[in-house]
């Protein structure tokens, strides 16, 4: 199994990481590659791959970080069959939701075949003005409309299969999948969803001003349309953190299931359960 490594560059242990994952696949005979930057901070400039050397050669890659490093590497790997396997080098680690004390177990149960690759639904959005697209993007945890805090109350209508379900008033609205209910939402009081059974998509208000307005779960097949109702200013949607637009009154947010998934590694003995009793602190 050859692996690719990606790391994050400001995080001095994913490079203590990444040094002991090297020794084990020199010990072991296996071949690597190396995201460019880190190759050369590593002194391996023989193992340098860009992400498309990576999808042609490797078996799977390793995202050595936390899941901000891990939502912004996956993009690059939408809609491909190369399966990722996230290191936590950061605090909470849902997504990257090994170890580091696990990583030579993690990587002998992968090269003896003891793992499974999970199927991860994603988002696809579109933010329209005047009936044209401005811009598309995917997202694995969420998209989230927010205002800034200076800024007027955040006034949006919200339809669903062009059915309006309500106008909401409040400082914000996620939209999010299974895998994004332990991210954001949950933070805004959005349920937990078991990502590895369940495609389902989360509707979570945020500081709602309409007190009948409580988070909606609905099916990955519907479709969402968020049209902006605001007079105010600095209201801007963003996906998974990274790619964020303005957004001005008249402006429609479009959401629904997406046709492409995320591959991701699952070892036998970390179940979402086991995960999230650990992330919780509720063992």
């Amino acid at each position: 199994m050859k692996a690719a490594m990606i790391l994050n560059l400001n995080k001095k242990e994913a490079f203590t990481v990444a040094e002991r994952a090297i020794d084990w696949f020199d010990k072991q005979g296996y071949d690597y590659l190396l995201e460019k930057r880190a190759a050369f901070q590593l002194s391996k400039q023989d193992k340098v791959a860009d992400y498309e050397k990576m999808k042609a050669e490797a078996d799977y890659v390793m995202i050595i970080g936390g899941d901000g490093t891990f939502l912004h590497t996956s993009h690059h790997f939408i809609g491909s069959e190369l399966p990722l396997l996230g290191i936590n080098v950061g605090r909470l680690g849902f997504l990257t939701d090994v170890e580091t004390e696990e990583l030579t177990k993690a990587l002998a149960m992968i090269s003896d075949g003891n793992f499974k690759v999970e199927k991860r639904m994603m988002l696809k959005t579109k933010h329209m003005r005047n009936h044209k697209v401005l811009e598309s993007s995917y997202a694995l945890n969420d998209y989230v409309i927010n205002r800034a805090p200076d800024s007027q109350m955040l006034k949006i209508k919200l339809y669903i299969n062009n059915e309006l379900v309500n106008k909401f008033r409040g400082d914000g609205l996620i939209i999010a999948t299974p895998t994004g209910s332990t991210a954001y939402s949950l933070s805004a009081g959005g349920p937990i969803i078991n990502p590895r059974q369940i495609k389902a998509i989360l509707i979570t208000p945020i500081c709602a001003h309409n007190l009948h307005l409580r988070p909606m779960v609905i099916s990955n097949k519907e479709a969402i349309r968020i049209v902006v109702d605001s007079d105010g200013r600095s209201i801007k949607g963003c996906a998974d953190g990274r790619q964020k637009n303005k957004l001005i009154p008249g402006d429609e947010i479009q959401l629904t299931g997406a046709d492409q998934e995320l591959s991701i590694i699952k070892l036998p003995d970390r179940t979402f359960y086991t995960i999230l009793k650990e992330k919780m602190n509720l063992a």
